[in-house]
């Protein structure tokens, strides 16, 4: 009798199942491609392997042994979960990547349909699971590797240490404005035309960076700006820009969304860079996740050169 610890192959089982259903040598060595003495001796092995005779059997017949009819019940269990393990095994082989693609909240932006689009037609494989957040807390997510890529606007996050960053298109910083502000008659604004001005921003936990940006460029042009409210979402502050609460940086973008009664004015100074945020995807630098590198081929496709218009 075989030790516990032996390995019962699982060809004998599958020959045994054969042979019990059909109980003939030859047809069922035939269905395996064997030849009849190497079919029997793969019983013979079973048998062996388990300790007792499965099958009587003369020149003429060949019988389950009662032993036999017990041990079919168990042996087509075996088979049949064996066989389902490796159906499941190969689905997940074929399917076995995960992109977790985290996405700024209320970021509304015409390229990202095209590429996830053309990224879930692509590869099938991978499974992709989708969240939303603010700018700064996209940006701890990729730190602490709870998300593997983030699709955002990126002012300053892409200079992030240990995180890399792929711009899809450079999306210009404009100034929102009341149709009835004083200042909606000019065709555009430099940084020093809002001393004085109330300003809309965003709480530094949603967008932490461009908040710091801004002041940078207050001070810069000799002012601190005066922060009338702080708000946690887009549509709020557009809500109280179109109120005439205040004014706000924001994207250009912003205008998709934007309320009736509300204004753009772009920024132009010849001391500063021009104020942009970019349309960026961003990754930790040593995240290894290989849906990243497909995600990244998807979005090449549809980034928007230098001088090309969005």
């Amino acid at each position: 009798m075989k030790r516990i610890g032996d390995i019962m192959e699982i060809k004998n089982l599958e020959a045994f199942l054969l042979l019990a259903r059909s109980l003939n040598f030859t047809k069922s060595a035939e269905q395996m491609f064997l030849s009849q003495s190497a079919f029997s001796r793969q019983i013979i092995r079973l048998e062996e392997e388990i300790g007792c005779q499965l099958f009587t059997r003369t020149k003429r017949s060949v019988e389950l042994t009662n032993y036999g009819k017990r041990f079919l019940e168990h042996a087509e269990v075996i088979v049949s979960e064996y066989n389902k393990s490796l159906i499941n095994l190969k689905d997940s082989q074929n399917k076995n990547e995960h992109l977790r693609l985290g996405l700024l909240n209320d970021l509304l932006e015409d390229n990202f349909p095209k590429i996830i689009n053309h990224f879930v037609t692509s590869y099938p494989e991978v499974d992709v699971i989708y969240s939303d957040n603010s700018m700064s807390s996209l940006v701890s997510n990729l730190l602490h590797d709870e998300i593997d890529c983030a699709y955002t606007l990126s002012h300053d996050a892409k200079n992030v240490p240990g995180i890399s960053s792929f711009t899809i298109w450079s999306n210009s910083v404009y100034i929102a404005m009341s149709c009835n502000h004083p200042l909606a008659g000019k065709s555009s604004l430099e940084i020093k035309d809002l001393a004085g001005t109330p300003v809309v921003i965003p709480t530094p936990d949603t967008y932490n960076l461009g908040v710091l940006h801004m002041n940078y460029l207050c001070k810069n042009a000799g002012f601190e700006p005066n922060v009338a409210a702080m708000v946690s979402n887009i549509n709020s502050l557009l809500m109280l820009v179109s109120s005439n609460v205040g004014v706000a940086f924001t994207a250009r973008t912003a205008q998709n969304n934007c309320p009736r009664g509300v204004k753009f004015l772009p920024i132009e100074s010849d001391e500063y860079t021009p104020l942009e945020t970019d349309i960026t995807v961003l990754w930790k630098a040593t995240n290894t996740n290989p849906a990243i590198k497909k995600f990244l081929a998807s979005a090449e496709l549809f980034a928007v050169k230098p001088n090309e218009s969005v």
